[in-house]
């Protein structure tokens, strides 16, 4: 099902992410090291980059749904034909904000939110309500404004679920909410791009950018973070140390639908077409439409893809939606897609053909401590129906966290290798493939960062592929291989970070000066507004003297948007030696007590 089938609705607004920037430099981790000035603002990589003060707050800003599809694939904009449309797609309002949070400061292209409540209503009235599983975004695309630069330039995904939905008695007469709720009532699916993100620290926009997306049905049976659906993956190229849409075809990805009951293909084109502007107007002027292509040059044509009208991305979302008749349905289903450009002549220029045989890692960021394993599931299509009996190969790749994560190779990445999996799974008949990676001990191959950052690059057998390298030269100028990228998509890939383990008795019995006061300095170094604003985490005293609140916070799930450290880059054993430290001193303060009011009793 997911957020393209019926019934879905479309939203457009703003977002806020104000992440704090201190972290983003790995030389800002040792503490002999650190200078005051890491915690100022500093342009271009400088002291503590462009958001030291950040909160770590992820919010929705005055997102607005613009249209909602019913079930029989018509669509309305129409406020008086439905009355939610015009309502707000709202984040929590009885507790924080969600949190967005990088992985590790050599993989920073896979930030994820945490802790977010979405929310259908209009003002403190909910409709539905429920937890956005946490997930990171994918599908970075570095130059998608033709005038912006950096950040305000770029754009990336978010998909995932909303669950433990919680479904309001207090209806309005919405055809849409209805049919929401009865194909999907425990689960929604989440899709959303953002853009245009404002580093302008003088700026009134500044940690705000962009946002649009779809809320749609999900079972319980399907990939999360992905739709099983026809995949648009364009040639790229390498330019800068970064994997770009080559300039012939201009396009990012794209993901399809192809929906027999409503003989409609749905098309996502949220992060496939170039912007310009302050405004980030849609400024593809080509005419793009949709093919099938049946081999040798032989294409039929589906429909134009209809993106040119005024306001077409907040209004649909991204999405373009063909309706076809039942041969073309047909052809659809039989053969694969290309978008293409219609030229004068009549014929097609194609620029990105289907991938046909597509497999994607569900989940694909993930945290770990020595002994744990975790469960990585695959999905495998062939022209977006689930491929069984395929092998889907899984291995190490030494230099994909170097050119997708930022880093610049020091220190080194993915050594040791400590993690144990299988080198081939096989799909089921639902397409899907279970691999399990259990990790060991990293033993502190970064010194003052802990833990290592890992990357797992997968493909399905006697499928094309990919053996990417990652140097620096002489002018310290990225050298990345290959070249050039062909159906392959270089940040489909795995990152989990394993943390170090410490010893038992450390964690049983820490020692505040030796085991604790540098954890604590770290996180008051990286993170200024706890330590200037709240608690100074490296004073012993501010710590005994709050021991119980920061136990309660230290203790929470990371799911929990108040958990701390807000960066969420606290190892297990890290923690429980927190916990203990913080409770033998909860303990004395306790076992204190009856002898410290004997003694004002006795004084008065």
């Amino acid at each position: 099902m997911a957020y393209l089938n019926s019934p879905r609705l479309t939203f457009a607004g703003k977002f806020q992410a104000d992440p704090s920037t201190v972290n983003n430099d790995v030389n800002h981790y040792n503490n002999e090291t650190f200078q005051p000035s890491y915690q100022q603002y500093g342009p271009s990589g400088t002291n503590g980059w462009w958001n030291p003060d950040g909160t770590g707050n992820w919010r929705l800003i005055d997102c607005i749904i613009t249209s909602v599809t019913y079930q029989d694939g018509t669509t309305t904009h129409d406020p008086n034909i439905d009355p939610v449309i015009g309502m707000s797609i709202i984040d929590a309002n009885s507790r924080v904000a969600g949190k967005i949070v990088d992985l590790d400061p050599q993989q920073q292209s896979v930030s994820q939110i945490w802790g977010m409540i979405v929310r259908i209503g209009q003002g403190e009235t909910n409709f539905v309500k429920g937890d956005f599983e946490p997930v990171g975004f994918n599908d970075i695309w570095w130059i998608r404004s033709t005038t912006q630069k950096g950040s305000g330039g770029a754009s990336a995904a978010y998909q995932s679920v909303i669950n433990n939905l919680n479904w309001s008695d207090n209806t309005i007469k919405s055809r849409y909410l209805n049919e929401l709720r009865a194909v999907s009532p425990e689960q929604l699916s989440m899709k959303f791009t953002v853009d245009m993100f404002d580093q302008q620290k003088c700026s009134a926009q500044f940690t705000i950018g962009r946002i649009v997306g779809s809320i749609g049905p999900s079972k319980v049976s399907e990939p999360k973070h992905f739709v099983m659906g026809r995949q648009f993956i364009p040639d790229m190229v390498c330019m800068g140390g970064s994997y770009l849409p080559s300039n012939t075809v201009g396009l990012y990805v794209a993901t399809a639908l192809v929906q027999e009951a409503t003989q409609q293909i749905i098309l996502d084109l949220g992060n496939c077409l170039k912007t310009s502007g302050a405004n980030g107007m849609i400024s593809e002027d080509r005419n793009l439409v949709l093919a099938v292509n049946r081999g040798d040059q032989d294409y039929v044509l589906l429909g134009p893809l209809k993106y040119k009208a005024k306001n077409w991305y907040e209004k649909r979302g991204g999405l373009v939606t063909l309706r076809l008749n039942e041969e073309l349905i047909h052809l659809a289903q039989e053969f694969p897609l290309t978008i293409a450009n219609l030229l004068p002549d009549g014929s097609l220029q194609p620029l990105i053909n289907e991938t046909t045989h597509y497999v994607r890692a569900d989940q694909f960021v993930f945290r770990m401590n020595a002994d744990e394993d975790r469960d990585i599931d695959f999905y495998a299509t062939y022209l977006g129906k689930p491929l069984a009996d395929q092998a889907v190969i899984c291995q190490f790749q030494e230099s994909l966290i170097n050119i997708m994560g930022q880093g610049d190779g020091t220190p080194a990445t993915a050594t040791p290798n400590i993690l144990q999996f299988e080198s081939n799974v096989v799909t089921d008949y639902s397409g899907k493939a279970v691999l399990n990676v259990k990790a060991s001990d990293p033993k502190n191959p970064r010194g003052f960062i802990d833990g290592q950052v890992y990357a797992l690059w997968y493909y399905l057998n006697r499928q094309p592929t990919a053996d990417f390298s990652f140097t620096v030269d002489a002018s310290g100028n990225p050298v990345v291989l290959p070249l050039t990228l062909s159906g392959i998509d270089p940040t489909n890939f795995i990152s989990i970070l394993v943390f170090d383990s410490l010893p038992p008795e450390v964690i049983k019995n820490p020692d505040w000066d030796k085991d604790v006061q540098p954890v604590m300095q770290q996180y008051a170094n990286l993170y200024p507004l706890m330590s200037k604003g709240v608690f100074n985490l490296a004073n012993k005293e501010v710590v005994d003297n709050n021991a119980q609140i920061l136990r309660f916070v230290f203790a929470l799930p990371k799911e929990d948007p108040n958990h701390m450290p807000v960066t969420r880059d606290l190892s297990r054993d890290k923690q429980k030696m927190i916990l203990n430290y913080l409770d033998g001193i909860l303990s004395k303060n306790k076992a204190g007590a009856p002898e410290a009011m004997a003694t004002i009793a006795e004084n008065n």
